[in-house]
């Protein structure tokens, strides 16, 4: 008889003792093939390795750099999801301000245009919670299939980049949440493509000017938040903030052209000035004006500051034409060395090792300068990282995230993904991932030492022991029914299991099967829910090696 509960147990403790070993086992030689598609992509797949082996790295690189942000076959999944909304009903002094809901509705919202979606933000109190914050929650019940089965995979990694990049938290604000679905599209067309237009895109989006308030900024005084997460977070980075050792901005240093090697306080306040008057067109009155009610950017004049500004040691003119402040702010950060620099450290972050060597850095970055023209920028600069030594020399130490790891299960079972109660949504946050609700504009951490607790790495084992449970409500295939039929004993099945997660049907699952006395030739045993079971337990096993763990 089959005792469950001592099978999980010895399966928790072998997998976290596994998943927790040394740095030397990553060492070891691994496929570099494997090592790619871990790093480019959010798990490798059968079907991505023979994708890789009849193209080989460059052209399959090639092919991931153009391949475009709609995908007709991943758009008709969204099409067919749902998410539930529900609410109580609420009465008013004078009647029901709304009925009680509670209904499965398809993902319109992320192809509703923005005016239609701004009704929600007006009449506010007559509107439930669930109705107001729909348009975000569309975008975070999109994020778990897109990323499981887009066939961009490459632009979905680096969409999830610059949401954690240039963050906003989804729920701030009425106007965060009503335009989310804009934005979320927005850095997915662009996160491949040039950084001054993808810069221009974010500066413009309504979701960002409603997160840092700058919406609402006019002359006198400005508003500082967005002109300090634009240096410090977005373009420069706190690496080149100089306030500690040159406090007065003639103080800092100058690179080729006369501009400051950094930035100060003083060139925060200026910023936020240049930045005066980029708003959202809500249709409110302003003076005897109104704004457009297109739920899109829109400027207002009269909040303007015209008056003279000096940024980066540049001077700025008096009663410029209309954007014009901000615009040129936008191409001295968006060509800025510095800017290069730390975009360029980021993305080897991301893609290849939490601490990349300077010389890296600064071959990148260069890269990132000359090609500061091209609608295909960033992509040069990722092709570049891929084809750099370091790249293939570098061994496996980036830990998959609790989004990725759990992204990473379902590519590797090859289940259908689709969560109409969200609950993928608060699995996850009981890990320490929010998918698009970090309130901090730092947005979700990206070093292995932030995500590598016993408490997460506790969590991320449960969530790969329970991803197919119908609980999980996530996916309705059942793991089982994934696996071939002549899967029939111990070992058949922890082979199969490997080599769907590491190419690999050697890879070490001995270790499950001593963990719990069986043999590899004992026979599977009959009954369904005990075979899934051992499924789940030999998917979780092999999912947390850290041959698997570590990209």
């Amino acid at each position: 008889m089959l005792n469950r509960r001592a099978f999980n147990l010895s399966v928790l403790l072998a997998a976290s003792a596994a998943a927790l070993r040394p740095d030397s086992v990553l060492a070891r030689t691994q496929d570099p093939d494997e090592i790619l598609l871990n790093r480019l992509t959010f798990g490798a797949t059968p079907g991505s390795r023979e994708r890789l082996a009849s193209l080989g790295r460059a052209d399959w690189l090639k092919e991931q750099l153009s391949l475009p942000p709609d995908d007709p076959a991943l758009m008709a999944h969204l099409r067919t999801l749902t998410l539930r909304i529900k609410y109580a009903q609420r009465k008013g002094k004078s009647g029901p301000l709304w009925a009680a809901t509670d209904e499965l509705r398809p993902l319109d919202m992320l192809h509703t245009p923005p005016e239609e979606r701004l009704k929600l933000t007006q009449n506010a109190p007559a509107r439930a919670g669930p109705e107001r914050r729909r348009p975000a929650h569309e975008v975070i019940a999109a994020s778990l299939p897109r990323a499981v089965h887009a066939e961009a995979q490459l632009r979905e990694v680096m969409t999830q980049f610059w949401h954690d990049h240039f963050n906003v938290y989804a729920e701030k604000g009425r106007l965060s949440a009503a335009f989310f679905p804009d934005f979320d599209r927005d850095l997915r067309a662009h996160a491949l493509g040039n950084f001054r237009e993808l810069l221009g895109e974010v500066a413009t989006a309504p979701s960002m000017l409603d997160y840092l308030d700058n919406s609402r900024s006019k002359a006198s005084p400005a508003n500082e938040n967005f002109a300090r997460e634009l240096l410090e977070l977005h373009t420069l980075g706190a690496e080149n903030y100089h306030n500690a050792q040159s406090a007065d901005w003639r103080d800092v240093p100058r690179i080729e052209g006369g501009l400051a090697a950094g930035y100060v306080d003083e060139d925060v306040y200026e910023v936020a000035r240049a930045f005066t008057g980029w708003s959202i067109g809500v249709g409110r009155r302003i003076g005897s004006a109104h704004l457009p009610a297109t739920g899109q950017f829109a400027y207002v004049a009269s909040w303007h500051d015209p008056y003279q500004k000096r940024i980066l040691g540049r001077d700025f003119s008096s009663n410029r034409a209309p954007m014009a402040d901000g615009e040129e702010v936008l191409d001295m950060l968006a060509t800025h060395p510095g800017t290069a620099r730390f975009i360029c450290r980021k993305i080897a972050r991301r893609l290849l090792i939490d601490d990349p060597s300077d010389a890296l850095v600064a071959r990148l970055a260069k890269e990132f300068l000359r090609r500061s023209e091209a609608p295909d920028q960033i992509g040069r600069v990722i092709q570049m990282l891929v084809e750099d030594p370091e790249f293939a020399d570098t061994p496996p130490s980036k830990l998959r995230r609790p989004f990725e790891l759990l992204a990473a299960l379902y590519r590797t079972s090859g289940a259908r993904v689709g969560s109409p109660e969200g609950r993928f949504y608060w699995q996850l946050a009981s890990a320490g991932w929010r998918q698009h609700m970090v309130p901090p504009p730092t947005g979700q951490p990206d070093r292995t030492e932030d995500w590598a607790s016993s408490t997460v790495m506790v969590r991320m084992i449960e969530m790969a022991m329970s991803a197919h449970e119908p609980w999980f409500d996530t996916t309705r295939d059942r793991l089982d029914a994934l696996m071939p039929k002549d899967v029939e004993t111990f070992g058949d099945l922890t082979r199969y299991w490997a080599r769907q997660a590491h190419g690999d049907p050697g890879d070490g699952l001995d270790d499950l099967l001593q963990a719990v006395g069986v043999m590899p030739e004992d026979p599977l045993p009959n009954d369904a829910g005990d075979q899934r079971h051992l499924a789940a337990m030999a998917l979780t096993f092999a999912a947390m090696s850290p041959r698997y763990l570590y990209r």
